[in-house]
C-alpha cells in the first residue's frame, strides 16, 4: 500500500468514526455533519481507486501524480496554519477595565441556552464580576427553532446570575457574526475605549478580524471553553467560515 492510499484510508476511517460519534451525541441535524460524511465517502473512494491502480500496475502521468500531491500538501499546510492561528487567538486574555463586553450569540433551543452560548455567558459573567464598571452588549436575533431572540435569552440568564439589568444592552436583529458586530457597534457610545469580544475560543480569531474590518480597532478577545465531542467539528468548520468571510470581504 503506497503512502497516499494509507493516508486516505486513515482519513476515511476517522471520518466514519467521527460521523457516528456526532450522530450519537447530538443527532442527524448537527451543523456541518455533511462535511464528515463527504470526507468519509470521498476518502474511501480515493483509497480504493489508488489500490486499484496499484494492483493493476496502471501508470499515472508524473505531472498528474506530483501535481495532485503538491496541491494536497499545500492545502493541508494552509489548513494547519489557519488552525494554528485560531488556537493561538483563542488562548489570549484581555486587559481588565474594558468599557464594554460584546457577547456574540449562539443557538437557543426554544428558550434554553445551548452549551456553547452558556459557556460564552459564564465567561462574560466572570469578567463583569471582576470589572464592576463594564457594561455588556448581548448580540443575537431569532433564528429557526428559537422561541425568543438570542439576546433576550442571554439577558435573562445574566440577570439570573445577578448582573444588574442596567449594565445590559440588547442587540436583537443580527443573524451572523458580521451582523453581530456591525449592529453592536451602533450601540457603542462615541469615544468608547476598550472593548472585549466574548465568544468560544474557536470563534475568536474570526470575530476579532471582522471587528477590526468594521473599524473597531480597540478590541480584545476573551475565549470561552468548548468541552464536548463537537470541538473538532467546530474548529474544522471555522476554517471554512474564515475562508468564506475572506472571500466576501468581511475580514
Amino acid at each position: 500500500m503506497n503512502i497516499m492510499a494509507f493516508i486516505f484510508l486513515i482519513i476515511g476511517l476517522l471520518s466514519i468514526g467521527y460521523t457516528i460519534a456526532i450522530v450519537s451525541y447530538t443527532g442527524i441535524n448537527t451543523s456541518f455533519l455533511w462535511f464528515w460524511i463527504i470526507a468519509a465517502i470521498g476518502s474511501m473512494i480515493i483509497y480504493f481507486m489508488l489500490r486499484f491502480i496499484s494492483a493493476h500496475k496502471l501508470e499515472i502521468p508524473k505531472y498528474l501524480k506530483y501535481g495532485v500531491s503538491i496541491m494536497f500538501l499545500f492545502g493541508m499546510a494552509v489548513f494547519l496554519l489557519v488552525e494554528g492561528v485560531i488556537i493561538c487567538y483563542g488562548s489570549k486574555q484581555p486587559d481588565s477595565g474594558a468599557d464594554y463586553v460584546i457577547v456574540l450569540g449562539a443557538q437557543v433551543k426554544g428558550t434554553a441556552l445551548s452549551k456553547a452560548l452558556k459557556n460564552r455567558l459564564d465567561t462574560a459573567h466572570d469578567y463583569l464580576v471582576d470589572n464592576k464598571n463594564t457594561k455588556i452588549i448581548v448580540s443575537g436575533g431569532q433564528g429557526y427553532g428559537e422561541d425568543i431572540t438570542e439576546a433576550k435569552a442571554m439577558k435573562e440568564y445574566l440577570i439570573s446570575k445577578e448582573i444588574n439589568s442596567s449594565r445590559i444592552l440588547m442587540e436583537d436583529k443580527s443573524t451572523n457574526t458580521h451582523e453581530n458586530l456591525l449592529y453592536s457597534k451602533e450601540l457603542l457610545p462615541k469615544g468608547c475605549h476598550g472593548i472585549v469580544i466574548v465568544t468560544n475560543r474557536f470563534h475568536v480569531f474570526r470575530a476579532v478580524s471582522i471587528a477590526k474590518k468594521l473599524g473597531l480597532d480597540n478590541v480584545k478577545c476573551l475565549g470561552a471553553p468548548t468541552k464536548d465531542i463537537l470541538v473538532l467539528n467546530y474548529y474544522v468548520r471555522e476554517f471554512f467560515a474564515i475562508v468564506k468571510d475572506k472571500l466576501v470581504g468581511n475580514i
